[in-house]
């Protein structure tokens, strides 16, 4: 798949997560990120990548509010040409939630940007892997072939890295039992679309919480 660009964090804003979420759910989706992320960094491709993205986002195995700071931070790094810094910060989102492709997104381009080839390639393979688990799972035409998103953040990434379409509205439709988020954007050239992505992980996840996270 091509990677456009990744400039979610510079249009989303920070969602802080709560710890309230049903304990049974935790621990069942934290199992299920242990156990499909230690195939991942033993080299696994071939695992259930939707299933991680799930399981990272109703175990909440990221920091949240820190992580959204941490990445802000990387990319004003690898924007200023401080390669060894965005890495690092990078690879620290990366240590405690794998499912994280904006992480994947820094180490990437900052493998690369210091001439470290083969390890860039690694990440570049599962940032695609990541993206291409939410491509793959519809067109983003209608409801019935909405693209599943584990979280907001996802959306954003698809719209601004695969797609490079501006966010302009958002409302929620909820149809046969399941919750979408119908977007409209517009291209670079001002054609405006509408994309569609199922949102029951993050609207379970918000319920169960009692947190209401929208769209900025």
């Amino acid at each position: 798949m091509k990677i456009i660009r990744i400039a979610a964090v510079a249009i989303l804003a920070s969602i802080s997560v709560s710890s309230v979420l049903a304990a049974d759910d935790m621990q069942a989706a934290r199992a299920k990120y242990t156990e499909l992320a230690a195939k991942v960094r033993a080299g696994d491709l071939g695992i259930d990548w939707k299933a991680l993205r799930v399981a990272a986002a109703i175990g909440e195995v990221g920091s949240g509010y820190e992580d959204f700071q941490n990445i802000k931070n990387g990319y004003s790094a690898l924007g200023q040409g401080k390669f060894e810094d965005s890495l690092k910060i990078g690879r620290e989102v990366e240590d405690h939630n794998i499912a994280d492709a904006d992480a994947h997104y820094l180490a990437w381009r900052s493998l690369a940007e210091l001439g470290r080839h083969d390890e860039a390639e690694k990440e570049r393979n599962l940032l695609a892997a990541l993206f291409d688990s939410i491509m793959q799972s519809g067109d983003g035409k209608s409801a019935k072939t909405a693209w599943f998103a584990a979280t907001i953040r996802e959306e954003y990434l698809i719209m601004a890295s695969v797609l490079n379409v501006e966010f302009e509205s958002q409302h929620t439709s909820m149809q046969d039992g399941h919750y979408y988020d119908v977007v409209a954007v517009k291209d670079k050239d001002g054609k405006q679309m509408i994309l569609w992505f199922n949102g029951d992980t993050e609207m379970h996840r918000q319920m169960a919480t009692g947190e209401r996270v929208t769209h900025k």
